[in-house]
């Protein structure tokens, strides 16, 4: 397999790039494009892509000239109507990404994690490729693991797509690129063959975490992110990401990040995570950490080691878990250990109060252990999120029911956030495989993007439900969510005064604050823009 431009010499006799020439190391430049946000959307995910600073970090390492494009980071408050109006673009164009990419790159990656954001990732891939026939354009992140023959038939500029963890995929196609070599056949790839797509054998998984450099924020604008108060969690000052471990040993339907990461739960060692901490800490002034893991806490010997070591620090740094953590750990003297340690913030993932529901999307936990673990931290201190997801395919009315009754009890608890988003059927998941024998989905189409889009949509909701129309989802969506802050505010009102003064500050203590701030702050800027007589960029 070669990149475009040899292709079309290789038809026509010229001399091909696969022959034999001087190892001289290729610039690589890795590509995070620009965010499409629903207009109505409560939450940007603006957040500092570390899976980007992580690449960067092992081609470094191995000594390749690295140019990292921060789409989002470079202009993070910008904001630009596009041709479907349901959406925001926010970063930089199609030609200022052009432009900050080297004139003499040859190996481009681009990462597309969310499958949501395909479309607008087509068309910077698409505008790349334009400014860029003879380079080698590559995609990876979890769609593109999940995806690859859609997106290898959906976009022509596309030359391969990475699949799963992509450091050491990355590092053998810049080598081989270097030396002018094949690259059709390297492990951990898709390709195409024909019409169709070849899935080549599969990468082993990096078992030492510890060996990996830390990840190369300086090749990217992270002061962007830490001076607009931008990251996944709440914002408690400068937050930078961590990722301490990867893989998830559970298989819920729903879910197709084992797909990208694996099922075996692999974990850096404390001192490794602390070291990185530290120097985030002495560069960036850090004061706060989000973790970005699937399954952060899973051994109870870890996390105590990692909290009582952190304590000794004594650096008066908060850290928090948004993405969502197994509940069994957090128990006992642990939630207590967790809050002297920084932990400020937690987000658990009960998904559905309805047993059925559980049992058949094979969601493997215990509610009355989870209830009891968020008692334990609500207790000590730390404050609780939970994930709910509603309209599951074979959704009864009883089922949500049972689901609104749990947040009510979830409310009189105190946890301090629900989030109540429509099921998505996600590429590589089971639930997605499931509709697509059925024939309700038989093509990745945009249509088909726009309906995932829909899960941080305040103003529109999908359905995938055999008993429930998309209105009467939407419906039951606010309900559910009316259920649980009407109970909060009705039992705790001192938690709205909370919420009015968090956004007013800035400084957050819950989601419902974050996800008020974010829409208040992108209110603004579209009407300063249009104020202005602007394009609706801000």
């Amino acid at each position: 397999m070669k990149p475009h431009s040899d292709q079309r010499r290789a038809r026509s006799g010229g001399r091909s790039r696969s022959r034999a020439r001087p190892p001289d190391l290729p610039t690589v430049v890795l590509v995070k494009p620009p965010l499409r946000v629903p207009r109505a959307s409560y939450t940007t995910l603006a957040c500092p892509p570390i899976s980007l600073a992580c690449l960067a970090a092992v081609l470094r390492r191995a000594s390749f000239p690295v140019t990292v494009v921060d789409a989002v980071g470079e202009a993070p408050t910008r904001l630009a109507p596009m041709a479907n109006p349901k959406y925001l673009r926010v970063g930089l164009s199609d030609d200022e990404i052009v432009r900050r990419i080297p004139p003499d790159a040859r190996l481009i990656g681009f990462t597309s994690m969310f499958s949501e954001e395909w479309p607008l990732v087509r068309e910077v891939v698409a505008s790349v490729r334009r400014a860029f026939p003879d380079a080698l354009l590559v995609l990876g992140g979890e769609h593109a693991t999940a995806a690859p023959e859609a997106c290898l038939a959906d976009a022509a500029a596309i030359d391969l797509c990475v699949l799963g963890e992509g450091e050491a995929t990355l590092l053998d196609l810049a080598h081989r690129v270097a030396r002018g070599e094949d690259v059709g056949d390297v492990p951990g790839t898709a390709v195409r063959e024909g019409a169709a797509c070849r899935r080549n054998p599969a990468r082993p998984r990096i078992r030492d975490l510890d060996a990996l450099p830390m990840p190369a924020w300086d090749l990217l604008p992270l002061e962007n992110y830490l001076s607009h108060g931008l990251g996944f969690g709440l914002n408690r000052g400068p937050s930078v990401p961590l990722v301490i471990s990867r893989g998830c040993p559970y298989d819920c339907a729903f879910c197709s990040a084992s797909r990208m990461w694996g099922r075996r739960w692999l974990v850096r060692s404390p001192d490794n995570v602390l070291a990185e901490m530290e120097a985030m800490i002495l560069r960036y002034g850090a004061r706060n950490f989000d973790i970005y893991d699937l399954t952060a806490i899973q051994r109870k010997d870890w996390i105590v080691e990692f909290c009582t070591k952190l304590i000794a620090k004594g650096w008066n740094i908060s850290w928090q878990i948004p993405a969502g953590t197994r509940s069994e750990v957090i128990a006992g003297d642990i939630p207590d250990l967790l809050y002297r340690s920084g932990c400020r913030y937690l987000a658990y993932a009960p998904e559905s109060g309805s047993e059925a529901v559980l049992r058949r999307v094979r969601k493997r936990l215990s509610m009355p252990g989870m209830k009891r673990s968020m008692r334990d931290a609500l207790d000590a201190g730390v404050h609780i999120k939970c994930n709910m997801i509603i309209g599951f395919p074979e959704e009864t009315p009883r089922d949500y029911l049972d689901t609104v009754r749990l947040c009510v009890e979830l409310a009189l608890l105190g946890v301090h956030d629900v989030n109540i988003g429509p099921f998505c059927p996600y590429p590589g998941s089971d639930l997605f495989a499931q509709l697509a024998a059925q024939g309700r989905i038989d093509r990745l189409d945009n249509a088909f993007f726009d309906k995932l889009a829909s899960y941080s949509d305040l103003g529109r909701t999908e359905s995938w439900a055999e008993r429930f129309s998309s209105r009467e989802l939407a419906a039951m969506r606010w309900a559910a969510m009316a259920a649980f802050y009407g109970t909060s505010f009705a039992t705790r009102p001192w938690r709205l005064a909370g919420v009015i003064r968090d956004v007013a500050t800035g400084r957050h203590n819950t989601r419902l604050a974050r996800a008020l701030g974010d829409i208040l702050q992108r209110y603004r800027r579209t009407l300063a823009s249009r104020l202005s007589g602007g394009d609706g960029a801000g």
